[in-house]
């Protein structure tokens, strides 16, 4: 369906998931006790991140405990490590029972193999898929058949050191060319406009993506997949690129961390980072005198997308590998991790919203999270979900190497969509 079409529809969805929709159906905690001599072997990429960490950690403890006499192996990894040992680990055939995974294209790809189980016949026992977003069901859905369990729903915005602002006397920007005007202020008063650690490629595709949703407008990906033909705007790469041509952004950009870039953000060494509503768990042990502040994604004179457009979308889900079918363990923990108990700890620990209606209530989200919906999520014309968790592998990966290269200056704005067009169109 295009995105165009549904776009209010998932909107109300993620607004209502904060207002404590009534009840949660079906959705209850894992259903059977462990036996003895039971195994399950779980991959998941919640290393790196203390928040992550954190949920996890927990998450697993209580999984183990409803299953004592089981053998349980947790495999960690960070996102961009995990992604290439899972697509080793699908070439090869050595598959885990349970893995987390990206939506859309990133999945597809392993489901076309033919090496990820239907979830159809157990989501719809005792109600469990009910009590889902079923906008979030569609990026795990396909052919008809569901493959995953949505774990949460992102959405990036411009994310500001609220305190730094107000001492400095600097003012949040509507439209880009005051996001550059600002940007000259603070950089002259010695600070790093923008806090971009690119060292696992995900980060700047945030850029790239609100650029041609400003300029072109959102559904390209969505329409791709859906038959049509992709064509980025190269005016849509030059945000990116002006900001690492100015110099906006942190020195060797490409060369740090997430983590490390946020502690710059975190100690007001940079004003400004464009990140997911995860940046609130981020944020979390900032030094006293923080003060996290928000602000949408910037309009662009002249363009042709609807400047109100958010990007957002279900970041990571959890499915079991075809081999793991019959094994009762795997279903068991995918009705567990998306339990209402665990769930709006998910929430409580990373301050986003997650998939399962009625979890994400405002006593868990706080107030932080609870305004970008209202102030930002609710009154988008559109949604646009994550271009690489919809594109499949290579092109992803081609989209990572080339937006790098657009930070480093190897490629300019034009090169740089001629090569994600062509990746995108390969299908790959």
């Amino acid at each position: 369906m295009n995105s165009h079409l549904r776009t209010t529809a998932v909107a109300a969805l993620a607004v209502g998931a904060l207002v404590a929709l009534s009840g949660c159906v079906g959705a209850g905690s894992a259903s059977s006790a462990g036996g003895g001599g039971d195994a399950l072997t779980i991959w998941h990429a919640y290393a790196g991140q203390e928040d992550k960490v954190e949920f996890m950690t927990w998450a697993m403890d209580g999984f183990k405990k409803e299953h004592p006499d089981a053998t349980i192996k947790e495999v960690s990894a960070e996102q961009s490590s995990y992604k290439t040992k899972l697509q080793t680990a699908m070439s090869t055939g050595d598959v885990p029972d349970v893995f987390y995974t990206l939506p859309g294209g990133f999945l597809d790809a392993f489901v076309k193999s033919g090496q990820v189980a239907k979830l159809d016949d157990e989501l719809a026992k005792d109600g469990w898929g009910d009590g889902f977003l079923p906008s979030a069901m569609e990026s795990v859905t396909f052919d008809g058949s569901t493959y995953a369990v949505p774990i949460d729903i992102d959405a990036a915005v411009v994310w500001y050191n609220k305190a730094l602002f107000e001492e400095k006397g600097w003012k949040t920007p509507t439209t880009w060319d005051e996001f550059l005007s600002l940007s000259e202020r603070i950089a002259a008063d010695g600070v790093v406009p923008v806090a971009l650690g690119n060292k696992d490629s995900w980060p700047a595709t945030f850029w790239f993506q609100y650029g041609q949703m400003r300029t072109k407008g959102s559904g390209q990906v969505t329409d791709f997949l859906n038959g049509g033909d992709i064509a980025f705007d190269p005016k849509g790469a030059e945000p990116l690129q002006t900001l690492a041509d100015r110099k906006y952004l942190p020195t060797g950009a490409n060369g740090m961390s997430d983590q490390e870039a946020n502690l710059l953000f975190l100690n007001g060494q940079a004003a400004m980072v464009l990140n997911g509503t995860w940046q609130i768990g981020m944020s979390a042990d900032a030094p006293d005198g923080f003060e996290l502040g928000y602000f949408p994604f910037p309009s662009i004179t002249g363009g042709a997308g609807d400047q109100t457009d958010t990007l957002a979308g279900v970041a990571a889900a959890f499915a079991m590998s075809d081999k793991a079918a019959d094994n009762p363990l795997a279903a068991d923990f995918l009705r567990y991790i998306t339990s209402p108990e665990v769930m709006k700890k998910y929430v409580e620990l990373r301050k986003t919203m997650v998939t399962l209606q009625g979890a994400t209530t405002p006593d868990v989200a706080g107030p932080i999270l609870s305004g970008v919906v209202s102030d930002i999520i609710e009154p988008a014309g559109h949604l646009d979900a994550f271009y690489d968790t919809a594109l499949p592998p290579k092109a992803t990966t081609l989209y990572y190497s080339t937006l790098q290269g657009l930070i480093e200056g190897s490629v300019d704005a034009q090169q740089a969509v001629a090569a994600i067009d062509e990746a995108v169109a390969a299908g790959e």
